[in-house]
């Protein structure tokens, strides 16, 4: 029996590219809170990255914002300083992720705080997809007898998470989890991989 923690092989058929994202925000109305943090890991279909890019952002009305739970994400007022603003952050991840499958835990999430932020600063979103690691972990267990969160994904598939609700940590686990469940779905080629990738 193959154990979990090994790293599935690299089907040679798929020519996909992905971006594996993750935000931090200040709370989880897309339409009221704001993001914090963002980070991208670009990688093909193996669980080797090929770029690595994470950013604090900076709120609008700065001082006077609520940086939400910060015993959660562990961002203070101090790390936000200096960082660049919703729309210089907001330029830079739509350059990154544009043409590539964008891939999140709970994309749902990430998405709707990406979007909103992206038509806020009036930047265009050029992804080819949308891949929800959550949706996929969840299909694979139809009667709901695990738990799907990151961290237990991580467990599971033997993948290190050394700081949870950290975006660039959690995009880079993320990240390392994905083939696993695409070789979990039996995902070979770009044909077999569409069936899973939203708008």
């Amino acid at each position: 029996m193959e154990e979990q923690n090994q790293r599935p092989s690299a089907p040679p058929t798929l020519a996909a590219s992905f971006a594996v994202v993750d935000v931090e925000t200040t709370g989880l109305r897309f339409d009221r809170d704001q993001i914090l943090q963002i980070a991208v890991v670009l990688q093909d279909w193996t669980a080797h990255p090929t770029s690595v890019w994470s950013t604090y952002v900076r709120p609008s009305q700065f001082w006077s914002r609520d940086l939400g739970p910060q015993h959660v994400h562990g961002i203070s007022r101090r790390k936000l300083i200096f960082a660049p603003t919703t729309a210089q952050a907001m330029r830079k991840f739509a350059q990154l992720t544009s043409g590539r499958i964008l891939v999140a835990h709970n994309a749902e999430f990430d998405t709707k705080f990406l979007q909103a932020a992206a038509l806020e600063s009036h930047i265009d979103l050029n992804w080819a997809g949308v891949l929800c690691t959550l949706k996929l972990s969840r299909k694979l267990d139809p009667k709901r007898e695990q738990t799907h969160k990151l961290s237990t994904l991580c467990e599971k598939y033997g993948v290190v998470l050394d700081q949870a609700h950290h975006a660039e940590h959690d995009a880079r686990a993320t990240a390392e989890v994905l083939p696993h469940l695409l070789s979990a779905h039996g995902v070979t080629d770009a044909e077999s991989l569409q069936p899973f990738i939203g708008s």
